[in-house]
């Protein structure tokens, strides 16, 4: 406990002297492109790219962005997760649309099939699922079923909590032991609430699933922001470790070294991404940093419980070494990689002008491998393959390198000069079997305007790579990430929130079949949460209609910390993200770079070796915990 204690007073007091301090805030940037998860999958499950609109058979771990696509094949189940408290659970036949992902705000569209959206624990994040005839917003922590038919229409069915549904003329509470039934178009809807429906096979499958992850005990063990841990339960143990505090060791065969297992994948913005093979593979891999120490084994140290952690596509230290150099920009054979030591410098690779234009992000100086790096020394630390195959995205055969095959080696500092091909955009060598049908709804009713950051066409990205290997200004913004460009065209058909177009309503309904629809005489503007609409299995209405609740128009809809605001039926605007100065007092899990004039020594897992943080910046102008 005293070694514990001491480094963290001397982590405190390096950042108080401004060694290891941030220069500025978490990126913006990464935080507008948040990055969810397939944290389980049973069967077939495939993804289109939305920035290359190519299907690609889907793995656990596989990253997800906005515009990307989901569907599932007959039989077949995934989940995708958002964060430690947000996912979505996917059965046979479902497809979905990631329509915007970012810190704590997730839009998705669900375009068929069934799902359970699951708020496993407290959250603030702002959640919505649009259907082709109603936003469904989940309130807070529970259960939410939503199925989409294959004529468009809407079932939601709440198991625990409540959830508020919207449509252009108002919304409707629908609480435990409800079940919503909504018909028609975007425009003009119509709804009955009657009983839930009864729990069959999907919904004992979605209790099996929450229990496991309930009952999971690594979240306790690491800090906020890091999410996909409950895999680590079943595959390894924590243990306290003198130097680091709480740290995990998988349980591997002898041999093994962290990322060896998986493939680099190329994701838009992001770049080089990190694809596990293991099923743990997710936190590891994206937090914290590895150590390896004799007689011990490799251990994961996620960072200290008290900062906020942001997700990296992966955390290693790029080089090349060999002769035959390939590609342009590139003097070496071969790539490798060398997974980073607890507070060893970070040099990222992505984001604004990393591959946007002249790459001011790279740079290449000859040294020793293992004079930089603590794991390079380690047994089976350092990994590789030849140039062509990294290109090629063929990472069957990574191999092992030691002594004076890394002896001299090009370290690179920033993004590795290498333009992916279309092979890189996959996350396995597995092929798309089951082609994904598209289903016939292409229009969906968006409660909340949103407002993605664009994707950049997979093309372009190649481009500017090409230029920045060349050392050639890309004189063009439509190349650059960020610069304001469309997103991809599959969401063209999205409807907006306004009531212009609309088809002429009709009453014909009212009476007979018992639909209710939304805004007609009679009725409120909104439902109240606290006092629904009355059971009626036989009646329906439309939303809004004031027969539907007695609960009073409410003038505003908020969640914890989401900026955004709803005054029905006007379209939402949404305010920028809120980003908040880090504070000085915590230390790095995994901090983009280190700068500053000194130098520090820092307790390592193979026998104090020393590192130097003088001199050494990042070109992207600061630091990143």
């Amino acid at each position: 406990m005293k070694r514990i204690r001491l480094l963290a007073l001397t982590g405190a007091a390096l950042l108080s002297a401004g060694v290891f301090a941030p220069v500025r805030a978490q990126d913006p940037d990464d935080l507008k492109r948040g990055v969810a998860r397939i944290s389980l999958m049973n069967g077939e499950v495939s993804v289109r790219r939305g920035d290359s609109a190519d299907w690609v058979a889907g793995v656990v771990n596989a990253p997800l962005l906005t515009a990307d696509q989901i569907t599932t094949g007959p039989n077949s189940r995934a989940e995708v997760q958002f964060d430690s408290a947000n996912m979505l659970r996917m059965g046979g036949n479902a497809e979905i649309h990631l329509v915007q992902l970012e810190d704590r705000r997730y839009q998705l569209e669900l375009a068929r099939g069934v799902v359970t959206f699951r708020v496993l624990r407290a959250s603030d994040a702002n959640v919505e699922v649009d259907t082709p005839s109603v936003s469904v917003r989940p309130s807070r922590q529970g259960t939410y079923r939503i199925t989409v038919k294959d004529t468009g229409e809407t079932e939601v069915t709440v198991r625990a909590g409540d959830v508020e549904v919207f449509t252009p003329h108002g919304s409707q509470w629908v609480n435990t032991g409800q079940t919503m039934l909504a018909r028609g178009t975007t425009a003009d809807p119509e709804f009955q609430i009657v009983a839930a429906i009864a729990p069959d096979d999907w919904d004992r499958w979605n209790d099996t699933r929450d229990g496991a992850l309930t009952r999971s005990v690594s979240p306790r063990y690491v800090g906020p922001g890091v999410y996909g841990t409950e895999d680590l339960d079943q595959s390894g143990t924590w243990g306290n470790d003198a130097d680091y505090g709480n740290v995990w060791r998988p349980a591997v065969d002898p041999g093994w070294a962290p990322y060896q297992c998986g493939r680099w994948v190329w994701e838009d913005w992001y770049g080089w991404t990190w694809v596990g093979c293991e099923a743990w593979g997710w936190a590891p891999y994206h937090y914290g940093r590895w150590f390896w120490r004799t007689g011990f084994g490799w251990g994961w140290y996620p960072g200290l419980m008290g900062s906020r952690h942001y997700w990296s596509p992966a955390l290693v230290g790029f080089f090349g070494f060999g002769g035959g150099g390939f590609g342009l920009g590139f003097g070496f054979g071969n790539i490798g990689w060398v997974p980073l030591a607890p507070y060893e410098m970070f040099h990222p690779w992505w984001g604004r002008g990393y591959y946007g234009g002249l790459n001011r992000g790279m740079n290449i100086t000859n040294g020793n491998l293992t004079s930089v790096y603590r794991n390079a020394r380690a047994a089976n630390g350092v990994s590789g393959v030849s140039g062509a195959d990294f290109r090629a995205g063929r990472f069957s055969n990574i191999g092992r390198f030691s002594g004076s095959q890394i002896g001299q080696a090009g370290l690179v500092r920033g993004a590795m000069p290498i333009t992916p091909s279309s092979a890189n955009l996959r996350f396995s060598d597995r092929a798309v079997t089951n082609a994904p049908r598209s289903s016939g709804n292409t229009r969906f009713f968006s409660h909340q305007q949103a407002s993605p950051a664009a994707r950049v066409p997979f093309a372009q990205q190649q481009r500017a790579m090409e230029r920045s290997a060349t050392g050639t200004p890309n004189r063009s913004t439509a190349a650059a990430p960020g610069a304001g460009q469309a997103a991809p065209a599959q969401n063209a058909g999205r409807s907006q929130q306004t009531q212009a177009g609309a088809a002429p309503r009709s009453s014909q309904n009212e009476a007979a079949g018992g639909w209710r629809r939304f805004g007609e005489p009679g009725g409120s503007q909104q439902a109240s949460r606290s006092q629904p609409a009355p059971q009626n299995n036989r009646g329906w209405t439309g939303f809004g209609n004031p027969g539907s609740s007695s609960g009073a128009p409410r003038q505003q809809y908020s969640q914890p910390q989401s900026g955004y605001r709803y005054s029905a039926p006007q379209s939402l605007r949404i305010a920028p993200p809120v980003v908040q100065q880090r504070s000085g007092g915590g230390s790095y899990s995994a901090p983009r770079s280190y700068s500053g004039g000194g130098s520090a020594s820092r307790p390592s897992g193979g026998g104090g070796a020393s590192h130097s943080s003088g001199g050494g910046s990042s070109s992207r102008g600061g630091g990143r915990r």
